[in-house]
């Protein structure tokens, strides 16, 4: 499932971006927490939910809330990448 709401910044002269904050944690041997903060002029408003577990590299659940150029992330994903051929995991 994928859902994307955005207002762009049509007044930005240039597009502006910094990381504020970032707190990471491995939960599992493959599963990982991923929170940041951002500011970019490249948004006024956006809100971003995207949900696939399985089919593409670091599968897993992302909600991405902009408000007035600053941006929350928070992201619980899966490390490996996916073999598009065998529909499956990568084995290392």
């Amino acid at each position: 499932m994928y859902f994307n709401f955005s207002i762009y910044n049509y007044t930005k002269k240039a597009d502006y971006w910094y990381k504020l904050k970032s707190y990471h944690k491995q939960l599992s041997k493959n599963k990982h927490l991923e929170i940041e903060t951002f500011f970019t002029n490249y948004y006024l408003l956006s809100f971003e939910f995207d949900c696939k577990l399985s089919g593409k590299d670091h599968a897993g659940i992302r909600l991405k809330i902009n408000i007035g150029s600053l941006e929350l992330t928070i992201s619980f994903y899966d490390s490996r990448h996916w073999d598009y051929k065998k529909k499956c995991w990568e084995n290392k």
